[in-house]
């Protein structure tokens, strides 16, 4: 990282990040630039999310996750019920 009168003014490898990023899954993507938002501090959510190409609440959405600790089932992306409900169950 660079700083520049305390700021931080880039990501260090953002080219090899982004290719890192491309195969995750979605859940794996928010946890990632909520991450690399934090590391920034003030100011990081912006800076990620036009780097990344990613919705500002999307990150937020990440940094809650990580705050709750959450666990999902293995092999779950989603919380129970999340996602498109098939079409037999719908009216």
């Amino acid at each position: 990282m660079k700083f520049y009168e305390g700021r931080i003014m880039e990501i260090e490898n953002l080219e090899m990040k982004k290719d890192f990023y491309e195969s995750l899954n979605e859940r794996q993507k928010r946890h990632f630039v909520a991450i690399e938002a934090k590391q920034l501090g003030h100011g990081g959510i912006a800076k990620v999310s036009k780097c990344f190409v990613v919705h500002r609440e999307t990150i937020r959405i990440g940094i809650q996750e990580l705050a709750s600790k959450e666990k999902l089932e293995a092999g779950r992306i989603r919380r129970e019920g999340g996602g498109r409900k098939k079409n037999s169950s719908r009216t």
